[in-house]
């Protein structure tokens, strides 16, 4: 029996590409890699957080005095060293340190503040702190620095003697 248009049926080809189904599987596995390839790019030039990790400070407390018994207690000619480090461990350079509290003040009668130096401190001297009354007070630490964030967890206790 012979056809129309001279077609004999379907040709077993043996020597066949990858054609149809195989080839858009194909197709879908590259084009996937790639975007994963892309992806995982993106995701490994992302820097991880960073943040303030600790805070020391020396002296860990501070007693003032009342020497002439008018209810007001002061200590003037103070140093307070704050060494600063990263979430590693490491010293962190740059980072601003803020003191409030206690009417804590530098020589100048400014705000007691500076910048971390390279070994990750900052040594605020000549500093005067008064209060008025017998009760405790604290002096906030305040650490900054642009993406690192701001940490305002360490306190130093203020002692009236």
């Amino acid at each position: 029996m012979r056809r129309r248009n001279g077609s004999r049926g379907m040709r077993r080809d043996c020597q066949g590409g990858i054609e149809g189904l195989p080839l858009q599987l194909l197709i879908m596995v590259v084009v996937a890699g790639l975007g994963l390839t892309i992806i995982m790019g993106w995701m490994n030039s992302i820097s991880a957080p960073h943040s303030i990790g600790e805070v020391f400070v020396n002296p860990s407390e501070i007693a003032v005095y009342d020497d002439d018994g008018d209810g007001l207690y002061t200590r003037e000619g103070l140093t307070i060293t704050v060494t600063v480090t990263d979430q590693g461990g490491d010293r962190l350079e740059g980072a601003t340190v803020v003191l409030d509290g206690a009417n804590v003040h530098a020589k100048d009668g400014g705000q007691a503040r500076g910048v971390t130096d390279t070994s990750g401190q900052v040594v605020l001297s000549g500093l005067k702190v008064e209060q008025f009354g017998s009760k405790l007070t604290t002096i906030v630490v305040t650490v900054a620095k642009g993406d690192y964030g701001l940490d305002s967890s360490y306190q130093i206790p203020v002692i009236p003697s």
